[in-house]
C-alpha cells in the first residue's frame, strides 16, 4: 500500500468546530480496494479525536447542499453512511450542533465526524457518519405504485406513528429511512434551523 496523506488547513470562518489539521489517508491496493483513514471525533461523549478507516466506498444519494456514500467500517465490517456537506460561508449550518444532541430510537445516530478539504482553495467539508439504513419510505410507496397497489395501512400507522415520535421538521418521503427486516424508520435528515437565530441566514438539510 502506497499511502497518500491529504492534509486540510480550513479556515474557521463560517464553519462549526473545524480541525484544522484534518488528514486522511487513502491505500490503494493491487486488487483495487481503497481504504480511507480519517482522524474523527465520536459523534457522542467527549471530543477524543480517533482514527476511522473504511472502504468500499460509493455514492448513494445527492441532496440539495450534500452527497451521501455508503461505506464499510474495517475494523467492524458495519455499513455506514457518510453525509458530506460543503461549509457555505454565507448559511450558519447547525446540522451538526443538533445531531450531537439527539439521542432518539428514530433518528439515525451520528458515529464520527471530521473535515476534509476540497479542490478549490479554502473549501471545508464537513463529512458526518451516521448509521447506514438502505431503505425509505418514499422507495417503498414507489413500489406498491408500480404494482398498482396501495400502501398497506399497517405500514402507514407505523410509519405515522414513529414519524410523529421524532417530530422531525423534514418530514420528505425520500428522508425517511427503513432498516431491513424491522418496520422502524429513522430520518437521514435532521431539523437544522431547530436552533435558529433571528437574523442569520439558515442552510436546510440536504
Amino acid at each position: 500500500c502506497q499511502p497518500i496523506e491529504h492534509e486540510a488547513s480550513a479556515s474557521t470562518t463560517g464553519v462549526i468546530h473545524p480541525q484544522p489539521n484534518t488528514f486522511f489517508i487513502e491505500c490503494v491496493y493491487k486488487d483495487g480496494s481503497k481504504v480511507t483513514t480519517v482522524v474523527a471525533t465520536p459523534g457522542q461523549g467527549p471530543d477524543r479525536p480517533q482514527e476511522v478507516s473504511y472502504t468500499d466506498t460509493k455514492v448513494i444519494g445527492n441532496g440539495s447542499f450534500g452527497v451521501v456514500y455508503q461505506a464499510k467500517l474495517c475494523d467492524t465490517g458495519e455499513l455506514v453512511a457518510i453525509k458530506k456537506v460543503l461549509q457555505d460561508k454565507r448559511f450558519k449550518n447547525r446540522e451538526l450542533q443538533i445531531m450531537r444532541k439527539l439521542d432518539h430510537c428514530n433518528i439515525v445516530r451520528l458515529r464520527y465526524f471530521f473535515y476534509s478539504s476540497g479542490e478549490k482553495k479554502d473549501e471545508v467539508y464537513l463529512n458526518l457518519v451516521l448509521d447506514y439504513v438502505p431503505e425509505t419510505v418514499y422507495r417503498v410507496a414507489r413500489h406498491y405504485s408500480r404494482a398498482k397497489q396501495t400502501l398497506p395501512m399497517i405500514y402507514v400507522k407505523l410509519y405515522m406513528y414513529q414519524l410523529f415520535r421524532k417530530l422531525s421538521s423534514n418530514p420528505a418521503l425520500a428522508s425517511i429511512l427503513i432498516p431491513p427486516h424491522v418496520r422502524n424508520q429513522a430520518p437521514a435528515s435532521t431539523p437544522t434551523n431547530a436552533s435558529a437565530v433571528s437574523g442569520e441566514p439558515q442552510c436546510a438539510s440536504a
